[in-house]
């Protein structure tokens, strides 16, 4: 029979520690929003994409290698065609 402590956590001691970082989480929500416009590739999501390649790079939360990586992938999108709508 096992035996298990009765204090048992999958909590962090020091919270501190449970916080992602700002470039983390803006990375992931553009990800999503990368995975959107391939997806669905309406015009209004490539220009919130924009923006938002654009905020975070402005607040540093992305380099300036990222954004311009970003922003060539974005290119290459638009290019193969967005729908308009």
């Amino acid at each position: 029979m096992a035996h298990h402590a009765l204090s048992a956590s999958a909590r962090l001691e020091n919270p501190a520690q449970s916080e992602i970082p700002a470039s983390q989480k803006a990375i992931a929500l553009i990800g999503s929003r990368l995975i959107e416009l391939r997806v669905n590739r309406r015009s209004e999501q490539f220009a919130e994409l924009v923006g938002m390649a654009r905020m975070a790079h402005t607040l540093g939360a992305i380099s300036a290698t990222d954004y311009t990586d970003l922003l060539s992938d974005l290119n290459d999108l638009i290019g193969e065609g967005v729908a308009r709508g």
